[in-house]
């Protein structure tokens, strides 16, 4: 019997980058109803362990992204533009997931506005991904090898670790801290700064490195072996800070951050990241021909309409509960389950039979290429 080959030569990563997007309803809706007050006790009481689970989720992703630059053939200058992109494409959607629906609770209802302002500044996702990309291109353009790259990004996680006092002690303008938060840990609104970040899609640029310049079999016993290595790792560092009478879970979350603040969280993150990247190279081995792997493999190529999205879905689901004047605590269990399931389900229709449309449109949107002359072609320099 012919065994039959995989769809893509490197599920795994985009895999477990699907997957983390398709999960982020589970927490946004769920961050949404406890941060306005709406959440009831009994949401509540499993509320914090599912938010608990984005403590991994964005470090895998990033690490995939990464993976996806790392070995490839873009320049200094493509990085660039696709770092200005996704920063364009942040703006776009902190506008329709804040500042719209705030303005339509300020006419309805007369709240302050300054709020959803600052918050069209806050750290997210994409920008992250478009800093990053300005900070990797100039790195690239200055000849910085990956390893370079991974050294900076420590030290650079250590700088953010001993500047986040001093950022909180003397950042207190909301606005402030919402922009500096971006590069620095300033409150728990700094979800990714660029500082403590960086580090994970360099990871994953150096994976794509090892990797793609390797064979098959290569990549099966590097797997294999990255995958024991993580597990010892994770296992040490466990008894490490047992011995010492450190909190695992303290570590695992980082003390002072929601996210990602010091080196030690960074490492417990990377061998999960590791662990889990292994178990999945074995699980696509196994569905990687098939027609759910297909549908893993349409969802990762089209993770930028799923996002944007399923946050303006649930932003304005929470806006139009505070407009209605909706009391507090009554946004329940069985509320919760159907706001994700069908934000969810919304999101995969309309990436998988709309990704495309979309993607040309944001492309259209953010892209600064010069048109060509009426009777001339356009050369792009």
């Amino acid at each position: 019997m012919v065994e039959k080959k995989p769809l893509t030569r490197f599920g795994e990563f985009e895999f477990l980058k699907a997957l983390a997007i398709i999960g982020l309803p589970l927490i946004h809706v769920m961050e949404q109803a406890i941060d306005y007050g709406f959440a009831t006790p009994g949401l509540k009481s499993v509320g914090y362990g599912i938010i608990g689970l984005c403590i991994f989720g964005p470090s895998v992703f990033m690490i995939c992204m990464g993976f996806g630059i790392g070995g490839g053939k873009l320049s200094a200058a493509a990085i660039r533009r696709n770092g200005i992109q996704f920063l364009l494409i942040g703006a776009i959607l902190n506008l329709l997931r804040w500042l719209l629906p705030g303005i339509v609770q300020h006419l309805a209802i007369g709240s302050k506005l300054i709020e959803d302002v600052d918050a069209c500044f806050m750290s997210d996702i994409y920008y992250f991904v478009g800093l990053f990309f300005l900070f990797y291109s100039v790195l690239k353009k200055w000849k910085v090898t990956s390893y370079q790259l991974l050294l900076i990004s420590i030290i650079t996680l250590t700088i953010n670790n001993m500047l986040t006092p001093v950022m909180q002690k003397f950042v207190t303008n909301s606005t402030a801290a919402a922009i500096i938060g971006n590069i620095i840990y300033v409150d728990k609104y700094s979800a990714f700064p660029l500082l403590s970040w960086a580090i994970f899609p360099t990871v994953g640029i150096i994976l794509g490195e090892i990797l793609k310049k390797n064979t098959d079999e290569f990549h099966e016993v590097f797997m294999k072996r990255m995958m024991g290595f993580s597990i010892v790792f994770f296992g040490a560092f466990v008894f490490f800070l047992w011995n010492y009478k450190i909190d695992v879970l303290k570590v695992l979350v980082s003390p002072n951050n929601d996210y990602i603040t010091d080196l030690p969280n960074v490492m417990m993150l990377i061998a999960v990241a590791g662990f889990l990247l292994g178990i999945t190279y074995y699980l696509c081995k196994a569905i990687g021909h098939t027609g759910f792997m297909a549908y893993m493999l349409k969802i990762s190529t089209f993770i930028i309409p799923f996002y944007l999205l399923q946050w303006i879905i649930t932003s304005w689901i929470f806006y139009g509960m505070m407009i209605a004047g909706a009391p507090k605590a009554c946004f329940g269990v069985v509320p919760y389950i159907i706001c994700v399931v069908g934000i969810t389900a919304i999101c995969i229709y309309v990436a998988s039979h709309h990704g495309m449309k979309i993607m040309k449109m944001l492309t259209k949107i953010t892209s600064f290429k010069n048109k060509p002359k009426k009777g001339g072609k356009h050369v792009e320099k």
